[in-house]
């Protein structure tokens, strides 16, 4: 690693200063660097890019890198895994001759020359700190050095928002199932539904509740309908098509499905159905759920859709019952409630 020179010693002395004198939180903190990165290399762009589940999203920009601000890519198309994997730094000296990028995807945001830093929490990769410029071999060893110590000052950062962040993420979290929360939800789907819109990409959003859950209340006390609740949330935590499981609180629950079209999400909700039916840890309790697919930037209209169609599905699933009743027969197949603005027939699930 090379010695600094004077200017950018006394730059990133500044840079530091600047943090600490604003109290500033780590959005403001990598705001600043990418700044700062920018002006000390001499770069055209400056980022911060951070992994997010398959995802690594740009989080923080300056110069002519500030309209991809939010912008995020596959992290198995991404030209940076292997800075990220291996921990290791990486410098393209000229797109047109290097092999390990795309060269079309380079130039045409101006990054024919480019460094990339880790930045590392907790021993491993969480993103970079990167510079670019649309001039060939814009950078050198004292760039590398430089980025290095302001990566390290994000590192510094985010260590020391750790703490907050925790308490953050207990905030947010159901404490009885462990699934995430209603705000948790009101975030997450609000984020979701720009993403899809500005990718033109899908979204299914699920709500459920249990039938005959107070009955097990009353009947068998309330560690019993705790135990119910708890089995119902590890089956919705083996969803594959998506992570992202809600409870509202009492026995309401929902599912964001992101990429994931109308008719693959009914089929993962089945699934989850007919495993609560089957859990003896369920205690005999039922799944009824409603689903709407996006068409609609409005997250208060998607929740209308989705609760109308699980409403539905409570109401045939209650004249089921009473017809059971009536007539001493098995229960027929449970039905699903289907959004009727979507314009699709009303079909049982198996």
């Amino acid at each position: 690693m090379s010695a600094l020179s004077g200017a950018r010693t006394l730059a990133i002395i500044e840079t530091q200063s600047a943090i600490a004198s604003a109290s500033l939180a780590l959005d403001g903190v990598m705001a600043l660097v990418v700044s700062r990165a920018r002006e000390i290399t001499g770069a055209a762009a400056g980022v911060v890019e951070l992994i997010e589940g398959e995802e690594i999203v740009c989080r923080a920009a300056s110069g002519t890198a500030v309209a991809f601000l939010g912008t995020r890519l596959a992290m198995k198309t991404s030209p940076l895994v292997r800075c990220l994997r291996r921990n290791e730094v990486f410098l393209c000296e000229d797109a047109d001759d290097a092999a390990s990028v795309d060269r079309a995807a380079c130039l045409k945001v101006g990054a024919r020359s480019m460094l990339c830093v880790p930045l590392v929490h907790g021993k491993r990769a969480v993103g970079v700190l990167k510079v670019y410029d649309p001039n060939a071999h814009a950078f050198g060893e004292d760039d590398v050095t430089t980025l290095r110590v302001l990566s390290g000052i994000i590192a510094t950062a985010m260590a020391h928002s750790s703490y907050f962040e925790l308490q953050r993420d207990q905030s947010r979290h159901d404490a009885l199932t462990g699934l995430r929360n209603r705000q948790a939800f009101d975030d997450q789907l609000e984020r979701e539904i720009a993403r899809a819109s500005r990718y033109r990409d899908k979204l299914t959003l699920c709500l459920a509740d249990l039938d005959a859950f107070e009955a097990i209340n009353h009947s068998q006390g309330y560690t019993a309908g705790d135990g119910v609740l708890r089995a119902v949330a590890a089956i919705l935590k083996r969803f594959r098509d998506t992570d992202r499981a809600f409870r509202f609180g009492g026995d309401e629950f929902a599912v964001i499905f992101p990429r994931v079209d109308y008719v693959s999400a009914r089929r993962a909700v089945s699934r989850a159905q007919a495993a609560v039916e089957r859990d003896p840890d369920c205690l005999g309790v039922g799944l009824s759920w409603g689903l709407a697919d996006l068409w609609t930037q409005d997250p208060d209209t998607l929740m209308m859709r989705a609760d109308a169609a699980l409403y539905k599905a409570k109401e045939e699933r209650r004249r089921a019952r009473v017809a059971r009743d009536v007539q001493g027969d098995q229960m027929p197949p449970a039905h699903m409630a289907l959004d009727d603005e979507s314009g699709r027939p009303a079909e049982r699930v198996p």
